[in-house]
């Protein structure tokens, strides 16, 4: 099922009836926000942080979540902005005027910031909130569930569901995270994480994935970022990050 508002409009072009997109199909991995005015489009993922961080830290769904994701991006390379309904148009429209300007469904081939900093610095208070509140979150973790299966506690099913849930819970978490990072200024981003103990949190890994967040929101690849934070982190940090950089850069 497609994540589509009830209201439905009309077409300023042709005057037929759709529906704003307001998420991926079911089975798709992203969607399309057009500009309001031509026929440029940011990709937006289903699992993208940003819009995960949305929806797990201010409850958003729906419409509500699509205008959330709407307002957080830059203004077009025209000067217009991007919205859900494509500006009143109809993606039948759309991909009529793309036909006849020859002008192919991309966003700028050159890397372009897709997100409105003034916007994501309101975001950045309440994903912090949400990351240092899990530190006194008491659910169960991994070894504890691993602990009252081998026990008898727990059936394989309900063990089974448990992990489920468990790794959902850790995803959810380390999207917020990423979500978080791209709210900061790359520059204090990793003074930060040292501050408030991210590594211990979340173990090394989750420098590459804050790292993997900055590539996809401001286009610095992820091994340029490790390379240029390394010598802050410990020995043991910096022992486990240079293993992880190895198997990125395809070494042994």
């Amino acid at each position: 099922m497609t994540e589509t508002t009830i209201r439905e409009i009309d077409c300023v072009l042709c005057k037929d009836t759709y529906a704003p997109v307001l998420g991926p199909e079911e089975g798709e991995k992203s969607y399309r926000i057009y500009c309001s005015s031509c026929v440029n489009w940011v990709e937006v993922g289903r699992s993208n942080p940003l819009r995960v961080g949305l929806r797990v830290v201010l409850g958003l769904r729906g419409e509500a979540l699509s205008l959330a994701v709407q307002t957080c991006l830059s203004a077009c390379s025209c000067g217009s902005n991007f919205s859900c309904d494509a500006g009143g148009r109809c993606q039948t429209c759309i991909e009529k005027i793309e036909r006849e300007t020859k002008n192919p469904t991309s966003a700028n081939k050159d890397f372009t910031n897709p997100w409105n900093k003034g916007e994501m610095e309101k975001l950045q208070p309440k994903f912090l909130e949400y990351i240092l509140g899990n530190e006194d979150n008491e659910e169960v973790n991994l070894n504890q569930l691993i602990e009252k299966f081998e026990a008898g506690e727990m059936g394989d099913e309900e063990y089974m569901e448990a992990v489920e849930s468990l790794q959902f819970r850790e995803s959810n978490q380390v999207s917020v995270v990423q979500a978080w990072a791209m709210t900061m200024d790359p520059n204090d981003l990793f003074a930060a994480v040292e501050e408030y103990d991210m590594v211990e949190r979340y173990g090394t890994r989750i420098l590459v994935s804050i790292a993997s967040a900055l590539e996809s929101s401001i286009g610095r690849p992820v091994l340029t970022t490790l390379n240029n934070e390394l010598e802050q982190f410990d020995e043991i940090t910096q022992k486990e990050l240079k293993t992880f950089m190895r198997k990125i850069g395809g070494g042994f």
